[in-house]
């Protein structure tokens, strides 16, 4: 009888409330009047005026809720103790500071304190749209922090020595039968995690024995700097430091000598470069240098060197400029850009469906049923376009670098590589590692306090070894990195394929066709043993299924070297024609259709099974086997067009200039990407309304700041290790 007044005052409480709400936003013509609710928010914000105003309407909004629920509290203290002064923490298992707040707390309540009824506003309730799967009822996070509460020693006769009550917002899953909804509970800061989780369920236990709470977390901003984050922010101000002094070098003593070198010849002189002589245009550098100005470049010392490979305006200048080599794909440009942006759309569209949500049903529904959605939905492929990409550029200039020097120099073939990636790699995992858990501002339910990655403090070295996707997946330091490893990998075995290219071009083709039906036989053999599904993000799929089929053919280089293959086959073609293959229109028109409706199946040929149709084991396997070397051919087929004359406007798009510095920057997108994504996704303190127009606005915000970092990091990080490869091997010695 009890519990049934207590629900009853509850919902007397929301009834009035709700009331209240409709009555001072609701003009008379039935419709709101939002220049009213500016006016008593205006109030509200107004110093002495707003503090009255704030207390009053505590006072008053909670004056039925407290009256009503004053039998709950007494049977809460019946729970605690009947008498709460003598009561031990001894009892409940609870430390002793906790228990002395819990009940500072309850006798607030009882007094109507302010303090206690905003920890009491501050904890959760059940909201509306359940049924559409709202399950995240967070609380008043910023609300629960800010309690400031003053209690005596001597609780009953308010006597003693004054104390302050604190606050923490812990959250905790409510189970509720085979779901669980994610609840806040404003708790006494002294109270540990386990003290809150027994605090918590001994209310519960008051009014129910069916409900518990587990997996109590209770999130803090860590906002003392440890040891790493000191090293890191070290690493990074001398880093900054260095930059300063290579910029001042650049534009006070390099630049103005040649500034100085131009004014004593003649304006005819530098009309031209060196390259040829080719005539000053857009994609000349806007600083050309005379072989004067070379040869004291040569003369500079290594130190000077140094200094000059970290200058901004040199490097900002090489990323910004759209200047390219003689041969180069210009195709290339446009295809890393969209295609990293696909990337970043993905991943924002798989945090819109797992982040909190007030509606994630409703929404996964209607994504799930659009078929136009399929392209983001099966954005994986969009890893399979840098795969291809990879493996085309690398048999394209290993090729014609080859055959300009008779040989290779293959120490410098691997070292390159490495110093390419690895610098920047190990920097960004540095910062991941070490500074995101200063990122959090206030934090929020969701935030972790060791970060957004707590597994690289024990596996980074396997991140630095590019051997993260093949040992103990479960703990992988920036999961997204796997494609490093693999395009590492597929880069280490590469000779096997180019060098029998290019010494015999028949026996050379069958090792590239042997090892790729080698690949596609070992993932159709894998995909039919494990009944793979063709997609993670298939309706049904239990946590086995999903875990297998990412950590056993997603990241496994076995099942994803098909495309990277494809695309070496492609750049080997492109070398032998020299780019000039011209085809028939209707040919080519055909090929276009082709590779159009390829690429359409292999994107969008999962609607029946996103959607819920039921799709055979081995229909499955022979999706997985040849989707993505399906794709690759795609792709190759769109730069093979593109560089051989035959791409038509889809070659003007893809190469306009505007893409070139964009494309410089889509490894350092990659890299940091997702830290944005987890730091502001982790850091939210209620859940959203998630739609497509939300999603289009948040991806786009990302896109902005990933690419404006880009830049940062790059001319931090990426260009000044390309110029240091330059200080250590000269170019004679790099031939």
């Amino acid at each position: 009888m009890n519990t049934i007044n207590v629900r009853k005052g509850n919902m007397s409480y929301l009834l009035f409330f709700g009331i209240l709400i409709l009555s001072s936003c609701v003009n008379a013509g039935g419709t709101p009047d939002y220049g009213k609710a500016m006016e008593m928010l205006r109030n509200m914000a107004n110093s002495d005026h707003a503090r009255m105003t704030r207390t009053t309407l505590i006072t008053e909004l909670f004056e039925g809720l407290l009256g009503s629920s004053q039998t709950y509290i007494n049977r809460l203290k019946d729970a605690l103790s009947v008498d709460m002064t003598e009561v031990s923490g001894e009892n409940f298992n609870i430390s002793e500071d906790c228990l002395n707040d819990a009940k500072q707390v309850i006798i607030g309540l009882e007094r109507k304190e302010q303090w206690a009824i905003q920890m009491l506003d501050a904890m959760a309730k059940p909201p509306s749209d359940i049924l559409s799967g709202n399950l995240y009822w967070t609380g008043g996070y910023e609300e629960c922090l800010a309690v400031e509460g003053t209690a005596f020693v001597n609780m009953t006769s308010n006597t003693g020595p004054q104390y302050q009550i604190n606050a923490r917002q812990c959250l905790g899953v409510l189970q509720l039968g085979k779901l669980g909804a994610y609840m806040g509970f404003c708790v006494p800061k002294r109270c540990s995690v386990e003290d809150a989780n027994r605090l918590v369920n001994t209310a519960f236990s008051v009014f129910s024995d069916t409900y518990r709470i587990t997996g109590m977390v209770c999130p803090e901003v860590e906002t003392e700097y440890d040891t790493k984050a000191i090293i890191s922010l070290l690493i990074c101000s001398i880093i900054g430091l260095i930059m300063v002094i290579g910029t001042g070098y650049d534009v006070i003593v390099v630049r103005r000598t040649h500034k100085e070198g131009n004014d004593n010849v003649s304006p005819n002189a530098h009309t031209t470069v060196d390259n040829k002589g080719a005539s000053l245009n857009e994609s000349t550098s806007l600083l050309i240098k005379s072989k004067s100005d070379k040869a004291k470049e040569r003369d500079q010392g290594i130190l000077v060197k140094i200094i000059m490979a970290f200058s901004v305006m040199s490097n900002g200048e090489k990323i910004l400029s759209t200047a390219q080599g003689e041969g180069s794909l210009t195709a290339l440009n446009g295809m890393r850009f969209l295609s990293i942006s696909w990337v970043i759309l993905g991943h924002c569209f798989i945090f819109s469906l797992t982040s909190p949500s007030i509606n994630p049903l409703r929404y996964s529904q209607m994504v799930y049923h659009r078929w136009t959605f399929q392209a983001i939905m099966n954005a994986f492929v969009s890893v399979d376009t840098f795969f291809t990409m990879s493996g085309l550029l690398l048999a394209y200039l290993f090729m014609k670098d080859i055959k300009k020097n008779r040989k290779m120099n293959w120490p410098l073939f691997y070292f390159h590589r490495f110093w390419r990636l690895t610098p920047i790699y190990m920097l960004v995992l540095m910062i991941d590692s070490t500074l995101t858990k200063y990122m959090g501002g206030n934090g929020g339910p969701m935030w972790q306090r060791e970060g957004t990655d707590p597994f690289c403090e024990d596996s980074w070295w396997k991140n630095l070894l590019y051997i993260n996707n093949i040992s103990d997946l479960t703990k992988m330091c920036m999961a997204w990195s796997w494609y490093l490893s693999n395009d590492m990998q597929f880069f280490v075995i590469s000779p096997l394929l180019l060098v029998p290219l290019y010494r015999k071009k028949f026996v050379g083709l069958i090792v590239c066709v042997v090892a790729l039906f080698a690949s596609l036989l070992t993932t159709g053999i894998l995909s039919t043993h494990n009944e793979w599904a063709t997609s993670p993000l298939l309706p049904g799929m239990s946590q086995a299924q999903s875990d297998s089929y990412s950590n056993d053919y997603y990241v496994k280089p076995w099942c994803r070297i098909s495309p990277y293959i494809v695309g070496i086959l492609t750049g080997f073609a492109l070398h032998e024609c020299e780019c000039k293959f011209k085809l028939n229109k209707w040919l080519n028109l055909l090929c276009w259709l082709v590779a159009a409706g390829v690429a359409c199946s292999v994107l969008y040929g999962l609607y029946g099974p996103i959607t819920g149709s039921s799709i055979s084991v081995p229909v499955a396997s022979l999706y997985n086997t040849v989707n993505r070397a399906a794709w690759g051919a795609c792709v190759c087929w769109v730069i093979f067009a593109c560089a051989t004359g035959n791409g038509g406007f889809v070659n003007t798009l893809l190469s306009w200039k505007a893409f070139v510095p964009l494309s410089r920057l889509s490894y350092a997108a990659y890299l940091i990407h997702l830290v944005f994504i987890t730091v502001i996704v982790t850091k939210e303190q209620y859940p959203t309304y998630t739609s497509v127009v939300s999603q289009v606005i948040f991806f786009l915000g990302i896109l902005v700041i990933t690419f404006l970092s880009s830049f940062v990091v790059s001319l931090a990080f990426e260009s000044p290790m390309m110029g240091l490869e330059k200080v250590i091997f000269p170019r004679k010695k790099r031939n």
